[in-house]
């Protein structure tokens, strides 16, 4: 405390002088401000006594207990303030002056010390968050980059995938396009070798008569009569379609003749299953 006080001490001076000044100028003011109260005019009562010419009559003394006139006071002027007079500053001290500066000094120092602080704290957050931002950047392009590397690889192996995907179902169609053709060539064989044998021959003759021993010949069936008959079946005979190709009989025939084969239905097995046919092609001649 009292280092403050030697150190102050100066303006603390000037303070109080100051505000004595000032509260001095408040009480003058407020002192000329009040009108001064005029004195009281007194009045004298007197008479007048002069020589009377004679003829002339001397005025009337008025009588005792008369009223008097009083004579009129005349306004007194009001006192004119006097103008206040400002003090002269008193010469202020060059050591409190000097102080005063190098206080100043001192304060302008650490105001621009604090701001230049303040500056290089800013840049250096300025440059904290370029940096944060540049390497948000590079982990956002790296993560693009593994993205696109992920959906290059997955496309990849769909690729591959699909490729082997389609060989298998090549090489399926492949085998199976193999063991159907090697199915029919040993069909083919055996049905060359039933051929061969007559097999297929009294297969068809067989067929023939089962079909003619279901037919109820109608009255407008002429002698002669020959028609090539189509007939589908599945295995074990059952019969699944009738057509009536190239025929020299009427309506009334035709339809004799699908009737005979759907009641031969099922149809006899051939000797040799390598002779089965789905699909059969007869002559129905049951003159010959």
């Amino acid at each position: 405390m009292p280092g403050f006080l030697r150190e102050h001490a100066t303006p603390i001076l000037a303070s109080l002088v100051l505000h004595a000044f000032v509260i001095a100028l408040i009480a003058g003011g407020a002192y000329l401000a009040v009108p001064e109260r005029p004195e009281p005019v007194r009045t004298i009562q007197g008479f007048v006594v002069r020589d009377v010419p004679p003829g002339e009559r001397a005025p009337a003394t008025p009588p005792p207990g008369a009223p008097v006139a009083e004579p009129v006071a005349e306004p007194v002027p009001e006192p004119t303030p006097e103008p206040e007079v400002e003090p002269e500053p008193s010469a202020p001290d060059p050591a409190a002056v000097a102080k005063r500066e190098a206080q100043e000094r001192e304060a302008a120092r650490k105001v621009e010390a604090e701001a230049a602080a303040r500056r290089k704290a800013e840049a250096a957050a300025a440059e904290k968050r370029r940096e944060e931002a540049e390497a948000r950047k590079l982990a956002e392009a790296q993560r693009r980059k593994d993205a696109a590397a992920k959906q290059l690889a997955e496309a990849k192996r769909r690729e591959e995938a699909e490729a082997r995907r389609r060989a298998e179902a090549e090489r399926a169609i492949r085998e199976a396009r193999e063991a159907d053709l090697a199915r029919r060539l040993a069909a083919e064989d055996a049905r060359a070798s039933a051929q061969a044998a007559g097999l297929l021959d009294r297969y068809v003759a067989e067929l023939q008569a089962r079909v003619e021993r279901a037919w109820n010949r109608p009255p407008s069936a002429q002698p002669g009569l020959r028609c090539t008959v189509h007939v589908t079946q599945v295995p074990g005979g059952t019969v699944t379609d009738v057509r009536v190709g190239d025929c020299n009989g009427d309506d009334a025939v035709r339809q004799s003749i699908v009737f005979a084969v759907y009641h031969a239905s099922p149809l006899p097995a051939p000797p040799d299953p390598s002779l089965f046919e789905r699909r059969l092609t007869m002559v129905f001649a049951p003159d010959d």
